[in-house]
């Protein structure tokens, strides 16, 4: 099945998430169990948005949703850009 707009940008936020060395990461935020709990919400997250996004097109308030969710990814897809940066800065 091909990926929808939103469901790529959200695969693409846990794979950032993923690619983070968490040994870095703890050493420099000690953030590991909201690392860990923020990997577990994305993963539940990319489950809904197939749905979501299948059903928005049928949904006004849906769509706007999706919007709105689509901001949400970016600005932590932004976060994790940040975290790694300041990771190989230390």
């Amino acid at each position: 099945m091909a990926e929808t707009f939103l469901f790529g940008i959200a695969k693409s936020v846990l794979g950032k998430i993923a690619d983070l060395s968490v040994d870095e990461v703890c050493l420099v935020y000690k953030v590991k169990t909201d690392l860990k709990k923020l990997e577990d919400t994305m993963i539940s997250i990319k489950a809904k948005l197939l749905d979501a996004e299948r059903q928005q097109h049928q949904n006004e308030k849906l769509r706007h949703c999706m919007w709105k969710l689509r901001d949400i990814f970016y600005d932590a897809e932004d976060v994790i850009d940040d975290l790694k940066c300041e990771a190989l800065r230390k």
